[in-house]
């Protein structure tokens, strides 16, 4: 059994973020069953997940949503995305005054289990900038301290997870229109309106002695579909689109590419030789058909020059700069994922890699490296763009 810590909203790029794997997992093959119990739910949260759930339809059996309502924390409008969704879909709501609160997602499937547990509620900030803490438990159908585990789990909500519990109520619109006439689920602008009046109170007087910094955030990341974002990217200038499933948000313009690699190496994809290319897990950014360039300095001050670049803590590395950004990933057309990746940045000058004018910029393959190494890959060519849309979000076509 394996147990990750997955924390988010703590630092600016939040990699390890819960809606990343709930993602992830609903994507997948591996598995025919999935759960999720989640306190509240905005429409934000549920609608990011919509196209991936219903993808999902093709490899699950199962799909099941329970959510509660307690202190106004789901609205209606989220409750009639769920009802959309067409799958197994309950509210839990008690009138007494325990709240129900726990956060569960169970991805199951015939050879492993995917667990994760922790603070992160069915919203787009609870899955992605909401500073969180969770674990991702994942555990084989053999292994006996997994299930054990997992039987605990179902035997104390067993009558959640049957549907025997008579506190949960099938969401529909009979359902969903009763809660309202009590006044027990607010359409979004209200449940929004009370979040934001909350943090209005907490906000200290500038006049008070107590400062506070600034401090960066993460942000929801565009694979997370927004209800209300425009999809009107389309133009004649446009280079490449696609209709998979709300991607016709990846449309970019030509004066948004940004780099064209030369052909792809081993090193470059990090396919072992056997004799002198070793895997390092990057690509070194090279000029590629850029030739009027410094590679020494131009990833890092012009094509990466928005992401929030930190410097190493390690008294060993401090010469190291290191990002991270997120790439969508087409190969030959069709498109594979969306990756968040680290760059590192040497700024030493006074090395024989400096002297020599070689590249001082690296991409670190990270997950994506399942997909980059490759030998069909030999000989192709990246073309880079940045989105339209993001500071740190680029498009990466490899052909």
């Amino acid at each position: 059994m394996k147990t990750t810590f997955l924390g988010q909203g703590f630092e600016e790029a939040s990699i390890n973020a819960v809606g990343y794997y709930l993602i992830e997992y609903l994507k997948s093959d591996d598995f025919h069953s999935f759960t999720g119990i989640s306190a509240f739910a905005s429409q934000a949260g549920v609608f990011g997940l919509v196209e991936y759930i219903q993808a999902a339809k093709q490899n699950f059996k199962n799909l099941t949503l329970i959510v509660g309502i307690d202190q106004g924390g789901t609205s209606k409008e989220a409750l009639i995305e769920i009802k959309g969704l067409d799958i197994d879909s309950y509210i839990f709501y008690q009138k007494e005054s325990p709240i129900f609160h726990p956060k569960i997602y169970l991805f199951e499937g015939d050879r492993q289990i995917k667990l994760i547990i922790g603070s992160s509620n069915l919203t787009g900030s609870g899955l992605f900038t909401n500073v969180e803490g969770s674990v991702l438990i994942e555990f084989n159908r053999n292994e006996k301290e997994g299930n054990d585990l997992l039987d605990g789990i179902r035997l104390y909500y067993k009558s959640m997870f049957d549907f025997s519990d008579a506190n949960l109520f099938k969401i529909n619109d009979t359902t969903i229109s009763a809660f309202e006439l009590k006044g027990l689920i607010p359409d979004e602008a209200t449940r929004r309106k009370e979040y934001n009046k909350r943090i209005s109170n907490a906000t200290i007087s500038t006049e008070t002695s107590i400062n506070i910094p600034d401090r960066k955030v993460p942000r929801i990341p565009l694979i997370f579909l927004r209800k209300n974002r425009s999809k009107n990217h389309t133009s004649s200038t446009a280079v490449t689109s696609t209709t998979a499933g709300g991607l016709e948000l990846l449309e970019f313009q030509a004066n948004d590419l940004v780099w064209i690699s030369g052909p792809l190496t081993e090193r470059d994809l990090n396919i072992p030789t056997g004799k002198t290319t070793h895997a390092t897990g990057s690509m070194l950014l090279k000029k590629g058909e850029l030739e009027n360039i410094d590679q020494r300095h131009h990833f890092r001050d012009v094509v990466f020059s928005t992401l929030a670049w930190a410097s190493d803590s390690s008294p060993k590395t401090t010469h190291l700069e290191r990002a991270t950004a997120f790439f969508y990933i087409f190969i030959d057309g069709i498109y594979k994922n969306v990756f968040p990746l680290m760059l590192t940045h040497n700024i030493k000058t006074d090395t024989p890699t400096y002297y020599q004018k070689n590249s001082m910029t690296s991409l670190s393959w990270g997950k994506a490296k399942n997909i980059i190494a490759n030998k069909e890959l030999l000989g192709k060519t990246i073309r880079l763009y940045r989105h339209q849309d993001s500071n740190d979000t680029y498009v990466m076509h490899i052909e």
